[in-house]
């Protein structure tokens, strides 16, 4: 990978990619979509990429760094979650705390006699969602939405926010003038109740090959 003319330091990149390898596979990542086993696939993809380039950049074999000698990490299922049981838990207690949320309960119960712009402009539907997307994630024991929860705080801000939109009536006001509280569109960003991994995602060896994203923030509001 070069930037503007830059000449990568294969060396580095796969130092770098074998404690990401390690770490992935002991703590997991926090892809909101994608399981680690996917994430160690992508990497270990780049630990060979890296090889090879480390291979044509010198005459013989003498001379590679240390890294390149090490074995290459195992294919590991797609199916792969690190810390299984620990997310398991951190769910189960974070649904409990969600459950208890006195501005959800007040989302929930002043939801129907919202009006239909509020309703929409109020993103209400995702809101309660996010709690309900949780409870189907414990039944189907989906670790990767599970995983999502492991920091409900923002979830609960999330709440709190829908609460206090609903209670000030400026928002009521804003609303008839046709002014946007939310993005709709941004309804359907947690309503995917499938995120297991696709048996068949084709993951390229590449120079430009993108890695997980690691990032994931609520952007409701």
């Amino acid at each position: 990978m070069s930037k503007r003319g830059q000449q990568t330091d294969y060396a580095a990149e796969l130092e770098k990619s074998y404690a990401e390898w390690d770490e992935l596979f002991i703590t997991g990542g926090s892809d909101p979509f994608w399981t680690d086993g996917v994430g160690l696939e992508l990497v270990r993809n780049h630990i060979i990429f890296y090889k090879q380039q480390l291979e044509k950049q010198g005459n013989s074999l003498f001379g590679l760094p240390d890294a390149y000698y090490r074995e290459l990490p195992p294919e590991v299922d797609c199916n792969y979650m690190a810390r299984p049981d620990e997310i398991r838990e951190n769910a189960r207690k974070a649904m409990e705390i969600i459950d208890a949320d006195e501005n959800l309960k007040f989302v929930r119960e002043q939801a129907p006699s919202l009006s239909e712009a509020q309703y929409k402009q109020f993103c209400i539907a995702a809101i309660i969602n996010y709690a309900e997307n949780l409870r189907r994630a414990i039944t189907k024991d989906d670790l990767v939405i599970m995983r999502r929860y492991e920091n409900p705080e923002r979830y609960l801000e999330s709440f709190e926010a829908a609460a206090q939109r609903i209670k000030n009536p400026e928002c009521t006001r804003r609303i008839n003038n046709n002014l946007t509280i939310c993005d709709p569109e941004e309804d359907e960003d947690f309503e995917e109740e499938n995120s297991e991994t696709e048996q068949d995602i084709d993951v390229e060896i590449s120079e430009t090959e993108d890695e997980p994203d690691e990032d994931f923030q609520l952007r409701l509001f």
